[in-house]
């Protein structure tokens, strides 16, 4: 008896466990209103991949992004963008150029973003 009570538990937990697990990728989440995958284009030396989140679009956002790309820093390290769009929070990831080559400006928070781009080259 006291083994059916070990494997019992043994099941229960294994069972809450899957629970959480699979619970958690049912979890509600706000989704942008719209989205689209921009046209690829060169900048700065780079072929940038990117797109768009919300009420943003790739007509508003691309003048934006060529700014952003315009500026370097250091190479390999975390970007200091100082001309994003205003009300944005936007960070990225210098390439060892110094380029700016993957990053994001999206307004709310990283993980329930509202509006933006982001881009990668």
């Amino acid at each position: 008896m006291g083994l059916w009570v070990r494997m019992g538990a043994a099941v229960v937990v294994v069972a809450v466990g899957c629970a959480g697990v699979f619970g958690a990728t049912t979890t509600a989440r706000a989704t942008p209103t719209g989205g689209a995958v921009c046209k690829s284009f060169s900048a700065s030396g780079l072929k940038l991949q990117w797109s768009v989140i919300g009420n943003v679009t790739c007509t508003q956002a691309k003048p934006w992004l060529v700014k952003i790309l315009a500026d370097h820093g250091a190479p390999d390290a975390k970007a200091v963008i100082k001309n994003g769009p205003k009300g944005f929070h936007c960070s990225a990831t210098n390439d060892s150029k110094g380029r700016p080559s993957a990053g994001a400006c999206y307004t709310g928070t990283p993980a329930f973003p509202k509006n933006g781009f982001q881009w990668l080259g």
